[in-house]
């Protein structure tokens, strides 16, 4: 038979009541059992008493840690889940241990919560880059498909604008006034349609990253005089006007002119498609200072709807339309298109409400080493 357990202390009470005021739970083992315990270790085991206990069975199994050491155990609970302690053994005499537990129970917690989080994060990571690499591949087909379908559009389009021209010219016969009319009518159609194509191509060069800018320093009123002269047929058609206010301090900027000529075309043509019939289109530069760089600033401004202050900034993403652009057709790629190529230029640019009603599109181009501003 094993010997009868030693008493730990001769049951001094202020020892006692030492023990039971420390927030750590104290043991003295003999021989493997608890010949006494304070109060904290008696309320973490649910137990009122704990003499005469195996310490093996308190720890869940674990054989109590010597002299001089330290492990980390569980701590079997009556009618409750376990606490996660940490063990460290001191020698006494007469054969007996001390044992000193601190609750590490939330510790534990914290460090499988951590292990959680780790495993759902990389859970998500892993998702967020299956759904990347699909949205990379749709992004690919599309432009892929906008460039086919571009180029497959543009040999028969350019074919039928031949013709138009061939007709109008009555190089092969002479045409009535109706017959006129009609080909006058698909000749505008073809134009639409042709420019509606470019739209597509460019939209398809600048994703493969394929679209160079050929910048040089250019005279911003030769640019607008060029895009207003172009657009002059649509002007008329509807009894618009353009109202240029170019400021003698702005004569110029760093730019490729085919691209910005493509920016005010964007620009106008909308002005253009949604200003009143025998309304003004105005058009104005200004010189800007950023941050100590120079800009020359180019605003196109009409009467027509407007758009909702928060589509302001969405109009400018791919394939968006909002207000009445929903009913005026296309897919949404000219703001787009100026952005991208406003931003390729070092430029900003953005849609403001105009004075009055209408709206306001505002962008900025790099003005020429040493300009005035």
């Amino acid at each position: 038979m094993s010997p009868e357990p030693k008493s730990a202390a001769p049951g001094d009470l202020p020892v006692r009541l030492v023990a039971d005021a420390l927030s750590e739970g104290v043991a003295v083992l003999c021989e493997g059992r608890i010949v006494f315990a304070n109060a904290q270790l008696c309320a973490w085991a649910g137990r009122p008493d704990l003499q005469g206990v195996e310490a093996s069975e308190l720890f869940a199994g674990e054989t109590p840690p010597g002299a001089g050491r330290a492990t980390a155990c569980r701590m079997t609970r009556e009618g409750g889940e376990p606490r996660h302690v940490e063990l460290r053994g001191y020698a006494l005499c007469d054969d007996q241990t001390l044992l000193v537990a601190c609750d590490v129970t939330h510790v534990h917690a914290l460090e499988e919560e951590m292990l959680r989080t780790g495993r759902d994060l990389h859970e998500a990571q892993r998702r967020l880059e299956q759904v990347k690499e699909r949205a990379r591949r749709e992004s690919e087909e599309r432009e892929d498909l906008l460039t086919v379908v571009a180029h497959e559009l543009r040999t028969p389009v350019t074919v039928i604008s031949g013709y138009n021209k061939l007709l109008l010219s009555e190089d092969v016969g002479p045409l009535c006034d109706e017959q006129r009319r009609f080909l006058e009518e698909s000749s505008k159609s073809c134009q639409r349609l042709n420019h509606f194509i470019g739209n597509l191509l460019e939209t398809s060069r600048q994703a493969a990253g394929d679209a160079p800018l050929e910048v040089c320093e250019a005279a911003i009123a030769t640019t607008l005089q060029g895009v207003v002269a172009f657009l002059k047929p649509l002007l008329e058609a509807r009894g618009l006007d353009v109202e240029l206010s170019l400021d003698p301090r702005a004569p110029s900027g760093r730019y490729d002119p085919v691209r910005v000529e493509q920016v005010l075309t964007n620009l106008i043509s909308n002005a253009i498609k949604y200003a009143p019939e025998d309304g003004v289109i105005q058009v104005s530069t200004r010189p800007l200072e950023v941050e100590g760089r120079a800009f020359v600033e180019i605003s196109v401004g009409d009467e027509g709807p407007g758009v909702e202050p928060e589509d302001r900034e969405r109009i400018f993403l791919p394939y968006v339309r909002t207000g009445a652009a929903r009913g005026a057709g296309g897919l949404g790629l000219g703001l787009a298109i100026c952005k991208r190529i406003v931003d390729a230029h070092g430029g900003s640019i953005r849609m403001d409400a105009r004075p009055g009603g209408g709206s306001l599109f505002v962008f900025t181009l790099p003005a020429p080493s040493g300009g005035e501003v």
